[in-house]
């Protein structure tokens, strides 16, 4: 016949085998970004950016603005600043098409198109494969990347803090790159570092740039 004792220890086990059922029940499942939202047209993107070598010698502010364009006469929304040129993204993948030089010229082509797989999951991996076409040299070639979701997590800029994804890649010239993007919040970058080396074909460069403010148009 069980005794007091052992009926208490047995209620208490049952007890706390409950509660681990229910915690692990109720646990939160792993992050996930589906796709990215863009700002409405308009909103401005203020960075500081800091660069040197062949991504350019600069150290101050650059500011974004968002603007519908087209690519190719096709529909794409554009990221221009006068310090850096624009970039045309797809509307639907936000999947980079093209570059355009400050003063509007073609600078560079992606086919397909160059920008994440959705959705982004922690430790996912992927390797993209695009042909660049170069307006200015008039060289086309063909580079492949690698790419990781590093990381889900604070991370403080002088614009605030943000929960964001930590991604890296590196393409076949060399080229790596670290960002930190908020997609649900409509950040395509909160902070970035790229390293280009000495054997890259426009030589080494680095560049820093994070997010000093985010101002969306008044409705």
């Amino acid at each position: 016949m069980p005794t007091r004792r052992t009926t208490t220890l047995t209620l208490l086990a049952t007890a706390a085998a409950a509660t681990a059922l229910l915690t692990t029940g109720c646990a939160s499942a792993p992050p996930r970004a589906e796709k990215m939202v863009a700002d409405p047209m308009g909103t401005v993107t203020t960075y500081h950016r800091k660069s040197s070598g062949s991504l350019g010698n600069f150290d101050g502010k650059v500011v974004w603005t968002h603007a519908p364009a087209t690519w190719q006469g096709k529909p794409a929304i554009a990221f221009g600043a006068p310090q850096a040129g624009v970039a045309l993204h797809d509307p639907t993948t936000f999947d980079v098409v093209a570059y355009l030089r400050p003063d509007g010229s073609p600078f560079s082509a992606f086919e397909p198109p160059m920008g994440y797989r959705w959705p982004l999951e922690v430790g996912k991996t992927w390797t993209s494969r695009h042909d660049v076409t170069n307006f200015v040299t008039g060289n086309k070639q063909t580079i492949t990347i690698q790419w990781k979701v590093v990381s889900y997590g604070d991370v403080t800029v002088p614009a605030g803090t943000f929960k964001a994804w930590k991604l890296q890649w590196t393409d076949s010239l060399g080229e790596a790159e670290t960002r930190w993007a908020a997609p649900a919040e409509g950040l395509a970058t909160i902070k970035r570092h790229v390293e280009r080396p000495a054997s890259h074909p426009q030589g080494a460069g680095v560049l820093d740039a994070e997010l000093l403010s985010r101002v969306r148009p008044t409705k």
